[in-house]
C-alpha cells in the first residue's frame, strides 16, 4: 500500500518541476538603451567651464535622458526629450571667431520603430520609411553616425558649420 501511495506523489513532483533548460534564451538587445554620447567633430566649451569637449551631453543641458526601448518581435520606441539649437554671432573685428547662444528645447517626441539586426548592423526604421543603421559592439553599445547632422547658423541663417554626429547608446 505504501508503494502505491508513494508512486503518485513522486510522479506529481517529477512532472510539476520545470527545467531551466527549457527556458527560451533571452535576447541581449531587448531592454532599455540610453544615449550616453552625442559627439560632434570639433570640440566646444559651450558650458563655459574652461574644458572643451566633443560630447554635447556634457557640454549642454540637452540630450540628458534620450532612450530607445527595444522590444521582442522587432518593435522599438525611441524617446527624445530635448534638442539643441546653436546660433553663432561673429566676434567684432574677426572673421572666424564666434560667440554662441544655446537653446535647449525641452520637447518630448515618442517615435515607434521597427528594428532588425544583421550581424553587427542594427537598423531602426520609422513608419515613414526613414532608416538609420548603426553598429552593435561587444560592450553593450551601439553607435550611429549622422553625416552633417550638427549645424550652427548665424541669426541670418548662414551656416557656420555642419559636422557629423556620432551617437552612442548603452544598454541599461
Amino acid at each position: 500500500m505504501k508503494k502505491l501511495l508513494l508512486f503518485p506523489v513522486l510522479s506529481l513532483l517529477l512532472f510539476s518541476c520545470s527545467s531551466d533548460d527549457d527556458a527560451a534564451p533571452i535576447d541581449p538587445l531587448i531592454g532599455t538603451w540610453r544615449m550616453t554620447a552625442y559627439e560632434v567633430e570639433n570640440q566646444y566649451d559651450f558650458n563655459g567651464d574652461g574644458t572643451t569637449s566633443r560630447n554635447l551631453i556634457t557640454e549642454t543641458n540637452c540630450y540628458q535622458n534620450e532612450t530607445i526601448q527595444i522590444n521582442a518581435g522587432g518593435a522599438a520606441i525611441a524617446t527624445s526629450n530635448s534638442y539643441l539649437s546653436v546660433i553663432a554671432e561673429l566676434v567684432a573685428g574677426t572673421t572666424d571667431e564666434y560667440t554662441y547662444t544655446l537653446n535647449c528645447e525641452m520637447e518630448t517626441d515618442i517615435v515607434p520603430l521597427n528594428w532588425t539586426l544583421n550581424g553587427s548592423a542594427l537598423s531602426f526604421q520609422e513608419e515613414d520609411g526613414f532608416t538609420a543603421t548603426g553598429t552593435l559592439d561587444s560592450n553593450n553599445q551601439f553607435t550611429f553616425i549622422i553625416p552633417e547632422g550638427f549645424e550652427i547658423y548665424t541669426e541670418g541663417f548662414n551656416a557656420v558649420t555642419e559636422e557629423d554626429i556620432r551617437i552612442v547608446y548603452t544598454k541599461q
